[in-house]
């Protein structure tokens, strides 16, 4: 699996050109690669849950009330 620090800034320029972003401002675009990696980095702990033997909710179950 791709480690959030293998994304280059060219890669995350050409994504916020496909999402319509204005790419033009590159301080703004600076600012905005930084935020995405911290909070991506942070995102990392998910990958190391053991969820060995946990199997996914099928069911949806609507709060009552």
């Amino acid at each position: 699996m791709a480690r959030i620090q293998d994304l280059s800034k060219e890669e995350f320029l050409q994504m916020a050109r496909l999402a319509g972003l204005d790419h033009d401002d590159s301080q703004h675009m600076d600012n905005l690669f930084r935020y995405s990696q911290d909070v991506l980095r942070g995102l990392e702990s998910i990958n190391e849950l053991d969820l060995t033997g946990v199997e996914p909710s099928g069911v949806y179950h609507p709060p009552v009330g």
